[in-house]
């Protein structure tokens, strides 16, 4: 929060990190691909701010860049998230084409996004919660009964020739061993909804929905080691904690830029 004569201005300071972990299964090999990392500041009331240097103190020589520069003309403390927000998945959509190639399927940790952020054609969505009802009641009503690898018809979201519109399935994850119940889980534990844009002709979607029903949850994560067991997948959470390291460490950052404001 600043100030310009009398009005309160907006704006944050953020670190972005985007990455993919590359998994080739011919020769059981899965490699976090180099991150893009960028640190930002974004101001509100149509100003930019200049590329700022914050100098480590005792002489280090980890100087911390922002030089992503973002504006926004509305003035309020979420039009600055926003616009941190729109830059992040913009960077995530510009990595994500790096994969563009008809034998590559991209699995998007999280839902599909359309317009400037969409992904290549052949993007899953992966999708953990069920904060929306997709399913009509008598329909949803297979959920309840899905086994480990099994998935439920696929669906249509939307009209094909509206702007979005995708194909979606729900299917359950997790590991043959672990008895839900007994671990204190709901029915629906390891729902996961994963989705595919409607350009896909069906019987592609049908044969990579039929994939992922092997794929998933041989990717699943154990509870022992991720608390959002088995929803988050292995690979995602080997890429959270690299995501991590070069982000650098958040108390440390935070009381840099305190010192730094203050002075």
């Amino acid at each position: 929060m600043g100030r310009k004569d009398n009005e309160v201005l907006y704006g944050a300071f953020a670190t972005l990190a985007v990455g993919a972990v590359a998994v080739d299964r011919l020769a059981c090999r899965a490699t976090c691909v180099e991150p893009i990392v960028q640190r930002a500041i974004a101001l509100c009331g149509d100003l930019t701010s200049p590329v700022t240097h914050i100098p480590c103190p005792f002489g280090s020589q980890a100087t911390l860049t922002y030089d992503l520069c973002l504006n926004c003309t509305e003035n309020s403390p979420q039009a600055a998230l926003s616009s941190i927000q729109k830059a992040m998945l913009k960077a995530e959509a510009r990595l994500a084409e790096k994969y563009n190639h008809p034998d590559i399927l991209v699995i998007r940790d999280g839902p599909l996004l359309y317009g400037s952020y969409k992904s290549p054609g052949l993007t899953l969505g992966y999708v953990k919660t069920m904060g929306r009802q997709y399913l009509t009641e008598d329909a949803a009503s297979i959920l309840w009964h899905l086994g480990l690898g099994e998935r439920t018809p696929i669906f249509a979201v939307g009209k094909p020739e509206k702007f979005k519109s995708h194909w979606s399935w729900y299917l359950r994850s997790g590991e043959q061993n672990i008895v839900p119940k007994k671990l204190g889980y709901h029915d629906l534990h390891g729902i996961v909804r994963l989705d595919l844009y409607s350009e896909v002709p069906i019987e592609k979607a049908i044969e990579i929905a039929n994939l992922s029903t092997v794929l998933i949850p041989q990717y699943a994560s154990h509870p022992v080691r991720d608390p959002r067991a088995p929803q988050n997948l292995t690979p995602v959470s080997g890429l959270e904690k690299q995501l991590g390291r070069y982000m650098g460490d958040r108390k440390t950052i935070e009381r840099r830029l305190r010192n730094f404001l203050i002075d």
